[in-house]
């Protein structure tokens, strides 16, 4: 099916669902000048959660977050969760994990092209419940975060600018 033939479709779907004229003349344009008509998927981000874990008697307190945290509440991630840039720079991440267990951290982009997988560098022997870690996200979009220490998992999902 042709470009034009899908445009036209998805422009009768919208004017369907009430879409202004400026809304549509939007739609377009975007449209044309991608050759892909608007993407429709909605990121499912992981909400945000404003607690403060267990004190480390090696640290000092945590603070209420926000946090990202797993259900039995053995993995933590925090400092800049739900801020999260792409790039070179990295994200500093504050994780609470299962004293003396190592840390694994892996993600996927959900939306769009495929994109190479997110980079953790987690320096070596925190033998502590805390490890301080960068995460690098190659490109902006939704993504899909994956943290294992011991036999516990936290799994979120996120927007990275």
């Amino acid at each position: 099916m042709s470009n034009q033939r899908i445009l036209a479709g998805v422009i009768l779907l919208l004017v369907f669902c009430g879409f202004t004229t400026e809304q549509l003349r939007i739609v377009a344009q975007t449209s044309s000048a991608t050759g892909h008509p608007p993407s429709t998927f909605a990121c499912p981000v992981t909400e945000l959660v404003r607690e403060e874990p267990a004190r480390d008697p090696n640290a000092d307190p945590f603070g209420l977050g926000p946090w990202y945290i797993n259900a039995d509440r053995s993995i933590w991630a925090g400092w800049d969760a739900g801020h999260w840039v792409s790039g070179p720079k990295g994200n500093k991440v504050l994780w609470i994990r299962p004293h003396g267990t190592d840390l694994t951290v892996a993600g996927r982009r959900l939306d769009g092209d495929d994109a190479a997988p997110l980079k953790a560098d987690i320096p070596c022997c925190y033998s502590t419940g805390f490890q301080a870690s960068l995460i690098y996200f190659p490109t902006a979009g939704c993504w899909e975060v994956v943290a294992k220490a011991g036999g516990s998992e936290l799994k979120f999902v996120t927007k990275v600018s």
